[in-house]
């Protein structure tokens, strides 16, 4: 994906995670049987946008990965997914948001 598609796109997903951030706070604080029917969406959000960063290859293990792909992001989309009533898996999805906010920041600079 070319520079300013992936900066509009991250943008894009950013401010709709900003959107969702206070009602998914609420619904799991409240414990409310809808967390993941909201939860879901953000999942598929993130993940559609890592999924169309590209994929780079690491100079040092020669294996391929996402662009704006954290450490361990399957393990983590994994454990979201597997454990969605925890609230554990909210902080885990910021934890996950933040991470790629800051990839991309730093990818802007380097170009």
């Amino acid at each position: 994906m070319k520079a300013d598609k992936l900066k509009n796109c991250v943008q894009h997903t950013l401010i709709q995670w900003e959107q969702q951030k206070p009602e998914l706070e609420r619904v799991y604080r409240e414990r409310e049987e809808k967390r993941m029917d909201l939860l879901q969406p953000a999942i598929d959000q993130l993940k559609s946008l890592i999924e169309s960063s590209g994929l780079v290859e690491n100079s040092y293990t020669g294996k391929k990965h996402f662009t704006l792909a954290p450490n361990n992001y399957e393990e983590r989309i994994e454990f979201i997914q597997q454990q969605h009533t925890s609230h554990y898996s909210l902080i885990q999805l910021t934890m996950l948001y933040d991470e790629v906010k800051k990839k991309a920041a730093r990818l802007r600079v380097q170009q």
